[in-house]
């Protein structure tokens, strides 16, 4: 993947910026077109502070641009005319957490139409009682993330997100020996941020079931610059997929597999014709 490619694309569009998208809520009829990329997420309320409230996380995702769009993007940034503006292919989707398709037991089911291509995990958002909608950006994860391919005629399975306090211990078992649980006294308190892929133990809702659905493919993502404009901080390492040095540095356990336990290629055929 070329980093550079759906960076520039961040850089040039504004925070307001998002993609085109259709969003179902409240239990919607969710019908699939052959076209259209659909993506399903979970994620877990968040006990905020006393005047905060209830949070409630949603992901941010960034679409992958190719050569050409970014060429494209380029010619725009040069010209930078607002009515031109638009021609750029806004790639910043980002589901809206007060808007769920299921709210039940402290999680949320967001169900939301793409357009189909590579995603990668930018970072995450969240809403409260006093912010609405896209709410804040709470955390980039530019130091470690995951990517995924959004197929059109599909939904893709993200699997569930949990988002905790880092200066809170968690029961997490993906989170538990990420967080510091150490108090922070005055001032902003990371979050930390996992992801659970979703598996065949994975709850579909009834309505859902009859639908073509897939559970992402993930990749591991190296480290980025924060154009988000968030929070620092990473991904929590996910089994088989993605890991850290102890430098820091991602490492893509796929990859690594790949290396130790290269594929193997049957020999060609032998012919039965003789000379």
């Amino acid at each position: 993947m070329k980093i550079k490619a759906f960076i520039f694309a961040l850089v040039l569009l504004p925070a307001y910026s998002y993609a085109a998208e259709t969003q179902f809520s409240d239990g919607q009829t969710v019908t699939v077109q052959p076209d259209k990329a659909y993506i399903l997420v979970r994620t877990v309320h968040v006990q905020g502070p006393a005047l905060s409230g209830t949070l409630d996380p949603a992901p941010i995702l960034v679409r992958v641009h190719g050569d050409d769009n970014v060429k494209q993007s380029e010619t725009i940034a040069e010209q930078y005319l607002d009515q031109q503006r638009d021609e750029v292919r806004y790639n910043v989707v980002e589901p809206l957490a007060d808007h769920p398709y299921v709210d039940k037991d402290g999680e949320e089911l967001l169900i939301e139409i793409v357009e189909p291509g590579q995603y990668v995990l930018g970072g995450m958002s969240a809403t409260n009682w006093a912010m609405k909608s896209r709410g804040v950006m709470i955390a980039s994860l530019c130091m470690g993330t995951l990517k995924f391919d959004a197929k059109p005629g599909v939904l893709t399975d993200l699997g569930t997100i949990f988002v905790v306090h880092d200066d809170q211990p968690t029961t997490i078992p993906e989170l538990s020996k990420v967080v510091s649980g150490r108090p922070r006294g005055f001032g902003s308190v990371p979050y930390d941020v996992a992801v659970r892929p979703a598996s065949v133990s994975t709850n579909i809702p009834d309505a859902l079931k009859n639908l073509p659905i897939i559970a992402a493919n993930y990749y591991a993502v190296g480290a980025f610059p924060n154009y988000l404009g968030a929070m620092l901080t990473r991904l929590a390492p996910v089994p088989g997929v993605l890991d850290y040095d102890k430098d820091g540095n991602v490492v893509d356990l796929k990859a690594v597999a790949t290396t130790i336990n290269p594929p193997q290629i049957a020999p060609p055929a032998q012919s039965t014709q003789h000379q």
